[in-house]
C-alpha cells in the first residue's frame, strides 16, 4: 500500500515485487516495474508514488507473505518442536528454490533481501508470530515456565534464519526428515532444560 493507504492492484504489486527481486533495490526503477506490468510509468507512479515508496511496498508485501506462509505451516503442528521443524522445512524449501536467479538478476534470496533492507521489521513480525507459540508451549509443559517468551522467540527466529544463511554442515538441508529430526532433537532440550 502507499503511504495514503490506497490499495495497489494485485497485478501491479506482483510486478513490483518481481522487479525488486530481479533487480534489487539499487537497480530498481518505476520504469522497470512499468515494463514488467505492461503499463505506463505514470500508472506505476500514480499507484505507488516514489521509487522509495514502491520499494517499501514491495518489501512489506514480501515480508507479509513470508510470515503468512510460516504461520500457515506452524498452525498445523501441535508441539513447539513440530512448529519450529515445519518453519525450518519451509525455509529449507525456499533455500532450494531461490538458487535459480536470472542471468542478469541479483543473486539474493527473498529472505536475504528482506534481512538486508528491513531486518528490524522482519524480526519484529517474526517475534510476534513466535511469542504466543512459546507461551502455549510453556502452558503445555514443553518449555520451562521461567523461560522469557520474547528471548526464546528471538532464539527460535535466529536459529530458523540460519537455515537460509548458513551452509549445511552436519545436517542435510535437502532432506526434510533430517531437518525435522535435527530440530526435534534440540529445540525442546534447549528450551525445556534446567533454568
Amino acid at each position: 500500500m502507499r503511504a495514503d493507504d490506497r490499495p495497489v492492484s494485485p497485478a501491479l504489486l506482483a510486478a513490483t515485487t518481481t522487479t525488486l527481486r530481479r533487480l534489487g533495490p539499487r537497480q530498481f526503477s518505476l520504469t522497470a516495474v512499468a515494463d514488467e506490468a505492461g503499463v505506463s510509468r505514470g500508472t506505476v507512479h500514480n499507484a505507488l508514488g516514489s521509487r522509495d515508496n514502491a520499494i517499501r511496498t514491495a518489501l512489506d508485501h514480501l515480508a507479509s507473505v513470508f510470515i503468512e506462509a510460516m504461520a500457515a505451516q506452524v498452525d498445523r503442528q501441535q508441539t513447539l518442536a513440530g512448529q519450529v521443524a515445519a518453519a525450518a522445512l519451509l525455509i529449507c524449501e525456499h533455500r532450494q528454490r531461490s538458487d535459480s536467479v536470472t542471468a542478469r538478476g541479483i543473486n539474493e534470496s527473498i529472505l536475504v533481501l528482506l534481512l538486508r533492507n528491513t531486518g528490524d521489521d522482519l524480526m519484529a513480525r517474526s517475534l510476534d508470530l513466535w511469542q504466543p507459540l512459546v507461551r502455549a508451549a510453556q502452558a503445555r509443559g514443553e518449555v520451562r515456565s521461567a523461560a522469557d517468551p520474547a528471548r526464546a522467540s528471538e532464539w527460535i527466529v535466529r536459529m530458523l534464519l540460519s537455515f537460509e544463511l548458513l551452509p549445511p554442515i552436519g545436517v542435510n538441508l535437502d532432506n526434510p526428515r533430517a531437518v525435522r529430526k535435527f530440530i526435534c532433537d534440540h529445540i525442546v532440550a534447549g528450551l525445556g532444560g534446567p533454568p
